[in-house]
């Protein structure tokens, strides 16, 4: 029988083994603070959550008037949408004229004093 001289043998240095695996272990532990430090970055980074109070300070940087002039509009296209309705069903649907009349001078105006606010840099 023939002498098996193809077998494949490693001799392994514990002591340089060692050293790896701590080396690999230190940088694992590097990687993990920097992790939890970019976790803080971008938590300091990200924008603050807005509170509906937030909406009454006189420091906060919201417009107003775009809010109002935004649910003014909404209202004015619910009651054409409304008004629509009830014409398709054969029915008439009573809105006051000063009501919606009310709600177009608060659309036109809040839009417009927002964008003459653009204009003139505020």
């Amino acid at each position: 029988m023939a002498k098996d001289n193809d077998r494949n043998e490693v001799e392994i240095d514990l002591d340089k083994y060692m050293a790896l695996i701590e080396k690999i272990d230190g940088q694992e532990d590097t990687i993990k603070e920097l992790k939890e430090e970019a976790e803080a970055a971008r938590k300091q980074l990200a924008p603050p959550k807005r509170k509906f109070m937030d909406l009454f300070l006189d420091d906060n940087d919201v417009n107003e008037k775009a809010i109002i002039g935004f649910i003014s509009f909404s209202l004015m296209t619910i009651f054409g949408v409304c008004d629509l309705i009830t014409a398709f069903m054969g029915q008439d649907l009573v809105i006051s004229d000063t009501i919606y009349t009310s709600f177009v001078v608060v659309t036109l105006g809040a839009f417009g004093i927002s964008e003459a606010g653009k204009a003139f840099g505020k």
